[in-house]
């Protein structure tokens, strides 16, 4: 009797052995890691045929754009930004928050299924509490035990500057991430959290829950190895910052953050960018020959 999950190994053993071009759908993970660390026992097969392997990084939906999205109050973009400012005072609004442009803050959307770590988010609102820090928590899941949690939170904390949205509402998820200047994720590894990706389009920076869990997995961000733009990306500016280095940096020069938040923009995330591109090559390598 054959074990299923040493047939499925074979199989896949196969598929490289006798494909032309194999595709590898990570997002962070560089081909170093996958091929040593995270190949299933396919490593020997893996490295005998490295040269075929291309990293192809997942996208998001190219609907979401802020320089067309028609949930904004004004569209911006990485050349004009200032529709930015108009979102995030017309969310503050719209929430009850102080409205004030330069006050710093923080949106945090949970995605169906996602761990919730009470603790690290009472920490984290605890501790930024003197700095003056807004804080929206959002989860896309209604009626999840989740929501319930945050709604206790609330009302343990009592901070004016915390909100809690438990109800789903579409216009008023992208104008979170439109007019937040920080995106909370769990993290940069799941490859069914597009919400880092769509953090960066719309010109608010990815920083990681737990900043000690994305320590851990620096070594799945080497940009000296063969990796994709996303994760060189994440690496060179948001993947190894915690939320209290984002808040200083951004207060102590604004002017830099901006650039950078910039440059972060003008990158194509989507599904139409780097994964389409990698696709196109690998098909056209192989008709080549």
């Amino acid at each position: 009797m054959t074990c299923p999950s040493l047939s499925i190994v074979s199989n896949l053993q196969g598929g490289v052995v006798y494909s032309n071009r194999v595709l590898i759908m990570s997002s962070v993970h560089p081909k170093h890691t996958i091929v040593h660390n995270l190949s299933h026992g396919l490593e020997p097969t893996l490295n005998i045929h490295r040269d075929k392997l291309a990293i192809a990084p997942y996208g998001f939906d190219k609907s979401w754009d802020p320089s067309s999205d028609s949930f904004l109050p004004e569209n911006f973009n990485a050349e004009n930004m200032n529709g930015k400012v108009t979102c995030k005072v017309k969310l503050q609004q719209q929430l009850g928050l102080s409205e004030h442009a330069s006050i710093i803050l923080v949106g945090c959307i949970f995605p169906e299924g996602a761990e919730f770590d009470v603790k690290k988010v009472k920490d984290i609102v605890l501790n930024a509490k003197q700095q003056n820090i807004q804080f929206i928590f959002m989860g896309t899941n209604e009626g999840s035990a989740m929501n319930r949690t945050l709604e206790s939170l609330q009302k343990e904390l009592k901070d004016d500057n915390l909100r809690v949205v438990v109800e789903y509402d579409e216009a008023l998820l992208h104008l979170v991430f439109a007019g937040s200047d920080i995106i909370l994720c769990q993290s940069f590894i799941d490859l069914n959290d597009e919400i880092p990706l769509k953090a960066l389009r719309y010109g608010a920076a990815p920083i990681a829950l737990s900043y000690e869990a994305n320590t851990n997995s620096r070594n799945f961000m080497n940009h000296d190895q063969e990796a994709t733009k996303y994760s060189q990306l994440i690496n060179s500016t948001f993947g190894n910052m915690s939320l209290s280095l984002a808040i200083d940096e951004i207060r102590s020069n604004p002017s830099k953050w901006k650039q950078r938040m910039m440059e972060a923009m003008a990158q194509d995330l989507s599904w139409d960018g780097e994964c389409y591109d990698a696709h196109v090559e690998a098909y056209s390598a192989v008709k080549s020959l």
